[in-house]
């Protein structure tokens, strides 16, 4: 399989031959600026990468709302290079989990990939804070409690974090606090930056498939930039669908063009599953901002983005269920007279 980064690889090394070599008289100014852009990003990104894993910078956030330019891809290629192979924590974490993960690997690279519903709990952004900052002494001391917990609820941490994050979370001190610690890079890009290097890689073919062959399937997706964000992540599976096709006699087109027409669309939920997200989320924000109603309003609207009536119909909801379910309680035990004022009971 084509590995999409060593490509993009490639491409950095030829800018770096074509930056010395004399310019070519039939390459426009605007031509060059735009093949180079993203690929000067991911540069940039890669530097940034290094710092850390050099040990001359605590952490890093890559951050970008567009997905497929190569956050991690990058941040993993880079890493690599210098020799480091870093713990890599994915997909839902828990505090408790983290702070394993640091406590086990204290001198190591800790790289928090589409961990995005972390950033939102307080404990473990409580960890995160401790693990990135030097306390008076230089010392960046870890502490945790927890039932579960089988190690020492202290440690000093000695290494280095990388988070990477589609968007940053809007009003969140906890999570700014985090961010003040450490570098922050926004890796973002254009469609037409996209496709200038989907083209750059259409370049050197793919497979079996001429680099004519492979700009023809570029120039296909590109009638659709205009309504959906193009990413770079389009570019091996349109490929493969066209070798596909030609084993089973098919037109390539309609396969890409079936992935393409999603783009950008994501499957509405039921409306029991997004009641039942809208809740969960109030349950958190309810548990991270006890004191603060304005906060827990604007926690939960940008998890949701939902109206400002609604959080407070479902906040005035859940403390009706509350009531209900204490009053219950209290009746069954006894502990409720007629007038539904609670009593005493005799010993």
């Amino acid at each position: 399989m084509v590995n999409l980064l060593n490509l993009i690889a490639g491409l950095w090394n030829k800018n770096a031959v074509a930056a010395q070599a004399p310019a070519v008289a039939h390459v426009s100014v605007a031509s060059y600026v735009a093949t180079t852009a993203l690929v000067e990003r991911q540069r940039l990104l890669a530097h940034h990468v290094r710092l850390v894993a050099r040990g001359m910078a605590h952490g890093l956030c890559v951050y970008g709302s567009r997905g497929g330019l190569g956050k991690t891809k990058v941040v993993l290629e880079t890493l690599k290079e210098e020799g480091v192979e870093p713990v890599i924590l994915t997909g839902h974490c828990t505090p408790l989990a983290m702070y394993m993960s640091l406590f086990q690997h204290p001198d190591s690279v800790v790289f928090l990939d589409d961990c995005d519903a972390m950033f939102r709990n307080l404990p473990a952004l409580g960890i995160l804070r401790s693990a990135l900052w030097e306390g008076q002494e230089g010392h960046r001391l870890v502490n945790y409690n927890s039932s579960q917990l089988k190690v020492p609820s202290s440690f000093h941490f000695t290494g280095r974090i990388i988070f990477a994050v589609n968007t940053l979370p809007r009003q969140n001190h906890a999570f700014s606090a985090v961010l003040s610690r450490v570098d922050q890079f926004e890796l973002s890009a254009s469609n037409e930056e996209v496709l200038v290097m989907l083209r750059q890689l259409a370049a050197q073919g793919f497979e079996g498939l001429t680099s004519d062959e492979c700009q023809e399937v570029v120039d296909f997706i590109a009638q659709f930039s205009a309504t959906r964000e193009i990413s770079l992540r389009l570019f091996e599976p349109s490929l493969r669908k066209v070798l596909y096709a030609r084993e089973e006699g098919v037109d390539w087109r309609q396969l890409v063009a079936s992935q393409l027409h999603e783009i950008g669309h994501t499957a509405a939920p039921r409306t029991s599953d997004a009641r039942n997200y809208d809740l969960e989320c109030l349950k958190q924000v309810l548990e991270d901002y006890p004191e603060s109603v304005a906060e827990q309003e604007a926690a939960w609207l940008a998890l949701t983005h939902r109206s400002r009536a609604t959080f407070f119909r479902l906040k005035k909801g859940m403390g009706k269920l509350r009531d209900h379910n204490i009053g219950t309680t209290q009746a069954a035990m006894g502990m409720v007279g007629s007038s539904g004022q609670a009593v005493l009971q005799p010993t």
